[in-house]
């Protein structure tokens, strides 16, 4: 499978992977922007508004009606953080039109629709419909307050709401629920604006139509896109580390709560390839089922529900989830430390060593049997201009030696600790949430 990139228009941007291997095709459209606490508010609830109506389909019973008859095409949106930037983002999966045997295009048919959607969304006097956006806001009032009810999600917001206290492009909770406030159907109306009129449209696609047939297509329903971007698409850089924070709340839980914060200093695109450094780090660390986590800390001591490590390759940041007994807070804290610890000292065996790789090797060979991982892989590292294929990033992968894990190791902060104190014995939990 090869990527080819060209450009459909000087801000319309295409990348696409040829091939006859799947029989749903995707596309992807992708509109990144720089972070700020109040779009990050105004994003999260633009795609809700987005997939509420059109012009042409001025509800979401016809739009439903027209992706049914599109063989049932699917198309989300959604918005997310990558780095330093938010993205809106619509999605596609198509039947691929090499399978199609009434000779219609079902891509001409979703790009139509998606076209209504980020252009031509349902309005009134150039504002979003009051009522749409009211109940989308208490959607998402509700949904913000419902996070409590997932000590383990809460947990880990708050972590990263301590981690990054000292950068405005993360609200939190409350934040964004206030933030909420400032939210109508004008102010969202401008937003949108702002966004079509400075931000590029990133486009990729998997399937069997060739890239200049999908920039073909592209031009026939975006072609009116005449924005100039403004909003500059920079690599990512690693969240600097703040003084040591520990924070304890508790609640009327029986499973306690622990997340770790450390800062590894490396994200993707980092020099000298230490990012994948970084990516057996973490696999050795808390990453799979054969971590030190959770061979020893699970398993071995028995310590906790759940011990695992993830690691953000866009900010830099390590973190470790555990669910435990709260009395155990402290001895379950010591043992996680100590793991890295064992890291540091070079106590990893070539097993461990050996597991840790194949893991991610399997993870990257797994990436050519779904074309939304090929898009999730390729997309987002096209945003910034990161070129490397799967094939070099697993030579990379295996080029690390262990001496380079020890000394990344050594370089890791650990800065920041909440800890959800469960203060009700014997209540009703799932364990495994």
């Amino acid at each position: 499978m090869t990527l080819e990139k060209v450009h459909v228009t000087e801000h319309i941007h295409l990348s696409a992977i040829q091939t006859d291997k799947f029989k749903t095709g995707v596309l992807t459209l992708t509109l990144p922007f720089p972070a700020d606490r109040r779009s990050m508010v105004f994003n999260s609830i633009l795609p809700d508004v987005l997939r509420r109506g059109t012009e042409r389909y001025p509800d979401m019973a016809s739009l439903n009606r027209r992706l049914d008859e599109l063989y049932a095409s699917c198309v989300e949106l959604r918005h997310t953080q990558i780095g330093n930037h938010l993205a809106l983002i619509l999605s596609a999966e198509v039947l691929d039109d090499a399978f199609v045997t009434d000779g219609c295009s079902v891509l001409d048919g979703v790009i139509e629709v998606m076209a209504q959607m980020l252009l031509h969304p349902r309005m009134t006097d150039g504002c979003f419909d009051t009522d749409i956006v009211e109940q989308e806001k208490r959607f998402k009032r509700d949904a913000l307050r419902s996070v409590v009810n997932n000590t383990r999600a809460l947990a880990s917001i708050r972590l990263s709401e301590m981690m990054f206290r000292e950068n405005d492009t993360v609200p939190t909770l409350e934040e964004r629920e206030k933030g909420l406030e400032e939210v109508n159907g004008k102010t969202l109306a401008d937003f949108w604006r702002s966004l079509l009129a400075s931000a590029p449209l990133e486009v990729f696609y998997v399937g069997s139509l060739s890239t200049a047939e999908v920039a073909q297509k592209l031009l026939a329903f975006f072609g009116e896109w005449h924005t100039k971007p403004s909003l500059p698409i920079t690599l990512p850089t690693a969240e600097p580390s703040t003084a040591y924070l520990s924070k304890t709340e508790p609640m009327p839980v029986s499973q306690g709560k622990l997340a770790m914060g450390f800062r590894t200093g490396v994200t993707v695109g980092t020099e000298n390839d230490l990012y994948y450094t970084a990516l057996l780090l973490n696999e050795i660390f808390g990453g799979s089922p054969a971590s030190k986590l959770f061979l020893n800390v699970r398993e071995r001591m028995s310590l906790c529900y759940y011990c695992s490590s993830s690691y953000n390759q866009y900010n830099g940041i390590l973190s470790v989830s555990a669910g435990i007994e709260s009395s155990n807070r402290d001895v379950a804290e010591k043992a996680i430390l100590g793991q890295l610890e064992d890291i540091r000292a070079g106590k990893i065996s070539d097993v461990e060593f050996r597991a840790a790789k194949t893991s991610l090797e399997n993870a990257y060979r797994q990436i050519y049997d779904n074309p939304f991982e090929l898009q999730s892989f390729y997309g987002n590292r096209q945003l910034f201009g990161i070129t490397e294929t799967i094939e070099h990033c697993r030579q990379k992968l295996n080029a690390v030696t262990k001496d380079a894990v020890v000394e990344l190791a050594k370089k890791v902060i650990h800065d920041t600790v909440f800890f959800i104190e469960g203060t009700k014995n014997g209540a009703k939990e799932d364990e495994n949430e």
